[in-house]
């Protein structure tokens, strides 16, 4: 059997290998070794520094699809939040779950029905029964109403998704820290 003098990577002894030696151990300083072979040369490498290498490239590997997936919740959120922005004529509106829109609404609402009671009433009089020049107030009340209620149940829909997303994003997060640890 031919054999090949290579020098131990780790303290420089020389040694002896077969052909198709793939792993050895110096028998100087005990060091596993892998034999690498190019067209032009044969060396030796540590196993060691090869898994220390590897895991190395592993965790950077977990830390870069960590600041991937990061990236990609935080364009999908900007995405969905961009779906309940309205863009009126002051700008981006974003959709409110409080109360005070739908009170704001029911008010509205309220003075758009005393409007509707007032006009059926004057022209009532004037034409001796039911006229339908209430019909207009009464029927921006009930817009109103259903626009105010629609935006709440928006406002409640988008700070739900909201929330989901910090909670996700801060997961991500505290494993990208301890990742990088």
């Amino acid at each position: 059997m031919e054999t090949l003098s290579v020098r131990c990577n780790h303290c420089g002894a020389p040694l002896q290998i077969g052909n198709g030696t793939r792993f050895v151990t110096c028998q100087f300083c005990q060091s596993n070794l892998e034999v690498k072979r190019t067209d032009s040369s044969v060396f030796t490498e540590e196993v060691a520094k090869i898994a220390e290498n590897t895991g190395r490239m592993a965790e950077s590997l977990g830390v870069i699809e960590l600041q991937n997936e990061i990236e990609r919740l935080d364009r999908e959120w900007a995405q969905k939040e961009a779906g309940y922005i309205s863009h009126g004529k002051n700008g981006p509106h974003r959709p409110s779950s409080s109360l005070f829109g739908l009170a704001f609404g029911i008010f509205f609402a309220c003075v758009c029905f005393g409007m509707a009671v007032a006009m059926s009433n004057i022209a009532g009089s004037f034409h001796g029964g039911f006229s339908a020049m209430g019909l207009v107030p009464a029927g921006m009340g009930v817009f109103a109403i259903v626009a105010a209620v629609i935006n709440m149940n928006k406002g409640v829909e988008l700070e739900r998704a909201e929330s989901a997303h910090q909670a996700r994003r801060a997961e991500l997060l505290a494993k990208l820290q301890q990742a990088r640890r």
